[in-house]
């Protein structure tokens, strides 16, 4: 499996903005755990399997420009199953 590809272009007392880029289909974060609330950006859209800390999953399609957001709190791995590369921007709010 190769691992997804994160770069923090903003990270300050209020927010952290990362890039996540995942070049192939298998290409995944690794399980973690989601610090603070958040907001995911798709770039490309695409199809992911998450696979959450009770080790269900479920597949989550993400179309481009069409935000959403996590939870403080939240554990899983997100992997894509889009059969291309797929790139989307997490911001992560710090404060409230």
């Amino acid at each position: 499996m190769t691992a997804a590809e994160p770069t923090i272009g903003l990270d300050d007392d209020r927010v952290r903005v990362t890039s996540w880029r995942f070049p192939a289909d298998g290409s995944a974060t690794g399980r973690h755990r989601h610090e603070y609330d958040y907001i995911v950006v798709p770039v490309t859209g695409g199809r992911f399997v998450v696979s959450d800390a009770d080790g269900s999953t479920r597949e989550m399609t993400q179309t481009p420009g069409q935000s959403y957001h996590g939870t403080a709190g939240t554990v899983h791995d997100v992997t894509n199953a889009s059969g291309a590369e797929a790139v989307f921007v997490e911001i992560e709010l710090k404060t409230r």
